[in-house]
């Protein structure tokens, strides 16, 4: 599912892309939800509570918070360089303005039908690129990595640490949320503490895992069964 905001202050605006944008899903054949917004305050306080969007269609003459402003907010406060923002105005002079912000695209008004579908294609081209990244945030701040670098993750409290090729990363989240993501690329519980890539796993035992960074990883009794199915379906599968 792709998430999508659009923030104007006129509804009009706000209305005609969001139906571009729900008759573009139909055509694709793939859910994408979207939120609209009338003020960049009232998108401001959505993301600042850890709300995250693929992409945000943003007016740039809003009143109060502006486009602008609340796009350098959104890269160089909120350290997001990953959500896609494509600027709305009615003008044409904000060159030289939006370079810090790193925007998608820009569009004129009045809307041009066309013209969101082409960003739209865009972005669903550059997120299916994105899938080869698993996305986490920090505080306030979203980062990546590339998924072929995680060799597990394992809970700790009420963080998770992420353990890769070159680091450990800990982050506030719950292993069923990061499983739900990664699975289609192989991730697999061993243990409710321990979640593991499948290429990451230099040696198999009965009752243990041995990692390519050489940790050593328990298989709870009660997983044994169903680690021995998963690992003999991913070796079919590598066939």
């Amino acid at each position: 599912m792709f998430q999508i905001g659009i923030c104007d202050d006129e509804s009009i605006i706000c209305s005609e892309i969001e139906n571009i944008i729900l008759n573009y899903s139909k055509l694709i054949s793939e859910k994408i939800e979207v939120d609209v917004f009338y003020s960049g305050e009232e998108l401001y306080n959505y993301l600042k509570n850890d709300n995250y969007f693929d992409m945000i269609f943003l007016d740039i003459e809003l009143k109060k918070l502006n486009g602008i402003e609340l796009g350098k907010i959104i890269r160089n406060e909120m350290k997001n360089e990953i959500t896609q923002i494509v600027y709305i105005s009615s003008k044409e002079n904000y060159a030289m303005e939006l370079f810090e912000v790193r925007p998608l695209n820009f569009l004129i008004k009045p809307i041009d039908d066309a013209k969101v579908i082409e960003m739209m294609n865009k972005v669903m081209e550059l997120l299916n690129k994105l899938d080869f990244y698993f996305k986490y945030k920090q505080g306030h701040n979203f980062f990546r990595k590339e998924i072929k670098d995680i060799i597990y993750f394992e809970s700790d409290n009420r963080q998770v640490k992420m353990v890769t090729t070159t680091d450990e990363i800990k982050f506030y989240g719950t292993l069923s949320e990061i499983h739900l993501q990664l699975e289609p690329h192989k991730f697999f519980f061993i243990h409710k503490s321990y979640l593991v890539n499948y290429y990451h796993v230099a040696e198999s035992y009965y009752d243990r895992l041995v990692m390519t960074n050489s940790q050593i990883l328990p298989i709870s009794q009660s997983k044994r069964s169903e680690v021995r199915k998963l690992q003999l379906k991913y070796e079919r599968d590598e066939i």
